[in-house]
This record gives C-alpha cells, structure tokens and sequence, in this order.
C-alpha cells in the first residue's frame, strides 16, 4: 500500500468487507471494502466521486492502492463511517422508527448522511432523535415520565445530550435545540461535562439558562401558598406535605442538584396531598409548565416553536 502507515496497522471491518467489492474505504485506521455500484446509487456524493476520480479525494483526502483497487480516505470518524456503512449495506440494522436504535448509530448516521447526501437515511436518523426531543410538550412530558419511552437506547447523561446538541446544529436540525439545550442546561454537572463538547458560547448560553430554570421552578410551585384549598378533607396531612415540599424546594436550592422546571416532582418526593388539593396544584403547576415550554426556544435565543416547526417541515420535506 502507497501509504506512510503500513497494512498491518490497518483493521479491516469485517462485517462492511466484501471480498468481490471494488472500492476500498478508509477511515482512521480502519478499511471497508463495498460495492461502489450501491454506494454511488444511495449517495450523490459518492455518485461523483466514482464517477470522475481525482487523485485527491473531494474533502481533502488521498487514494491509496491495496490489492490493486483505490484506498479512498475518509476524514470522518471510523466509528461514524462504520455505522453509516451499516445503514446502508445492512437493511436491518438502522430501521425506521420505532425500532430500537442506539443515540450514537442515529448521531453517526445523521451526520455522514447529511455530508454525503444519503437522503433517505438523513429523514430516517431525524425521526429517532425527535422520539427524544420533541417539539411538543406533551409528547416530551410522556417520554421524561416513562409513559412513552423513546425507542433510541441511550444513558441520557449529560455528555450525550452535548454530543447530540453539536450533531444537530451541525446538520441544521434547529428545531430540536430547544429540548437539546433544556437537558444540557438542566444537568448540574454542565461545567465539568463541558469541556472539549461544547463551545464558550454555548456553556455561556446554558448558565444563563440555568438562572431561568430556577425563577421557572420557583413559579410553578408558587401554588404551594394556597394549600390547601378550602375543600380539602384533610387540613392537616395537606399543611404537612405543603411544609415537606418547601423543604424540598429549600434543599433543593442549596444541593448541587439539577434543573427542573417542566416537572411536577416536589410531591413525587413527599408524600402526596389530599386530592382536592392536588388536583389545584396540578392545575396551577400545568399553566405555567405550558407557558415556559412556549418560552423556551428564546431562553437560548432561538426562534418560536412555531417557526422551528415550520424549519422542521421544511427540511424533511427537502429531504423526501
């Protein structure tokens, strides 16, 4: 091979090397060999390069030769190519929703998709991440309470959520930020997490955030000073899970805990109250849920939801 680094340095991947195939692809240290015919039909950019071969690869790269066939590099990540490939030339391993699927398949997968213009596959890796982030309260609120868990595998930290946040900005998925950007901000250990994921503007963005989640929490549970209400059957256990939740709120903000403020969790963590006043609590806590979810898309200085949506329809529509 006409390469500085030596054959036995380089791992082919078995599972994407097909012995009669005529191109061989390279990423990092690692060689998969495919079918050029298939490549080309599923993605323009591969199409063009097949088509007129240049001694220099499009995006910067360099042919190589190994069994007498061109070595072609890519400057991708070999992981993202591997399952990119996958997706391609293996119909069952990135299905359409709701198939289960790891986050960092569909990350990989958008990202290549979208460089190398796969378009049928770019659609398929934004509908599983819009089963994690939602453009809709409710369908967020029913994946965060366990009543719809999303089909995508994922540990949900927060390192995932940034690695997630730079993919979908990279491809111009924006209407997904705003939930993106609620967990990323959310997380109380954004600082650490931070480093080497996220830009300075956008761990700058998160900690003013982080100030609009506290005001939002303190609001939503401002129905704790009507308890209980005047039809309540059980004054008594009511003042004590009223007293029991400001201690939690008071604990809570003086922990280094996490922000919250689309959740309704201070009585989850109590004892609950008679239902009369819970029904009034959660009545309360619900209008002012509803009113910062449509705010926020600006805590990060993006557009309206509606607008975001009209993005989102527009960009899936392109892809079709």
């Amino acid at each position: 091979m006409s390469s500085s680094t030596s054959q036995t340095e380089l791992k082919r991947v078995e599972d994407l090397w097909f012995p009669d195939a005529s191109l061989i692809l390279r990423a990092e240290n690692s060689l998969f060999r495919v079918h050029s015919g298939i490549l080309a039909a599923r993605s323009s950019v591969f199409r063009d390069m097949i088509a007129f071969p240049q001694p220099q690869h499009p995006e910067g790269g360099d042919a190589d030769i190994m069994d007498g066939l061109s070595v072609v590099r890519l400057h991708d990540s070999a992981a993202e190519v591997e399952v990119f490939l996958k997706a391609i030339f293996d119909s069952s391993f990135f299905e359409r929703p709701p198939i289960p699927v790891g986050l960092y398949a569909v990350i990989g997968v958008l990202r290549l998709s979208h460089k190398y213009d796969v378009q049928y596959l770019f659609r398929r890796a934004l509908s599983h991440l819009e089963s994690i982030y939602p453009t809709n309260l409710q369908k967020f609120m029913d994946i965060y309470n366990g009543e719809a868990p999303s089909h995508v595998r994922s540990s949900m930290i927060a390192t995932v959520h940034m690695d997630t946040l730079r993919a979908a900005s990279e491809v111009g998925a924006t209407w997904l930020l705003p939930t993106v950007y609620y967990h990323i901000a959310g997380a109380s250990s954004l600082i650490r997490s931070a480093e080497g994921r996220l830009s300075v503007a956008d761990i700058q963005k998160c900690l003013i955030a982080q100030t609009a989640f506290v005001r939002a929490t303190a609001e939503s549970h401002s129905f704790l000073r009507l308890l209980p209400v005047p039809a309540c059957r059980t004054p008594a256990n009511c003042r004590a899970a009223v007293s029991a939740a400001y201690s939690m709120l008071d604990e809570w903000s003086h922990d280094q805990a996490d922000y919250d403020p689309l959740s309704f969790w201070v009585f989850y963590c109590t004892y609950p109250p008679c239902s009369d006043c819970e029904k009034m609590a959660q009545s309360s806590f619900s209008a002012v849920q509803a009113s910062f979810w449509d705010r926020l898309p600006s805590i990060f200085g993006l557009a309206e939801w509606e607008e975001l949506k009209k993005m989102e329809a527009a960009i899936m529509e392109s892809a079709a």
